[in-house]
């Protein structure tokens, strides 16, 4: 497997764990995405562990080439943010498991062992998470985008780059990162592409 945390002292007590464990086999570590990326892309783990937030890519982020690369490979989320949508994100992007990051290391472990005999794993925490962000979707499937950020997601459905975004809306091309940000997070999606289909099928953008 591969573990993939940015933060050295995590890593480090997480990987001493993992190798006291004989049905567990560690072939690599990093410390931000696209060194994760690198490393299933050499290594073709059975399972890849990744930090939510990581540097360089997010573990979604990771996950998704992944999965756009049709890999093998199992994925678990750790995160030390359990928020309903973060869950939901790391779920919807094809997400074997969830785990916080406050889950005992033996436990971490035995998810580990039960993704890659291709179980699905969320904590008690992730599950309740999860149940609560999908009910407000329920409740409200249509995000409620400001008007200019809905200027922007249609243009990025017409194929715009950020600064001929800026240029047309005659804005900083920093403020038109901030707005796709946000409808990034909206939406529940980490690229441009995941958010236009979302849009269109809901009905936000034509």
């Amino acid at each position: 497997m591969v573990v993939a945390d940015d933060h050295p002292i995590f890593l480090e007590g997480l990987l001493y764990a993992l190798r006291q464990r004989s049905d567990i086999e560690v072939v690599g570590s990093a410390e931000d995405g696209p060194e994760a990326l690198r490393l299933v892309q050499s290594e073709l783990p059975d399972v890849a562990m990744l930090d939510y937030r990581l540097p360089g890519m997010t573990g979604v982020d990771v996950l998704q080439a992944i999965r756009g690369a049709d890999l093998r490979t199992r994925v678990l989320i750790l995160s030390g943010d359990t928020a309903s949508a973060t869950v939901y994100a790391a779920v919807q992007a094809g997400a074997d498991g969830f785990l916080s990051k406050e889950t005992d290391r033996r436990a971490i472990g035995d998810a580990i062992v039960a993704v890659a005999r291709g179980g699905t794993i969320l904590t008690p925490e992730a599950q309740a998470a999860l149940t609560l962000e999908v009910r407000g979707r329920m409740v409200d499937d249509t995000p409620a985008l400001s008007p200019r950020e809905r200027e922007v997601l249609k243009m990025m459905a017409e194929g715009h780059s950020g600064p001929e975004i800026a240029a047309a809306l005659q804005i900083g091309t920093a403020t038109v990162k901030t707005h796709t940000q946000n409808i990034y997070g909206k939406l529940g999606v980490s690229e441009r592409a995941a958010a236009v289909a979302i849009a269109m099928r809901r009905n936000i953008i034509e």
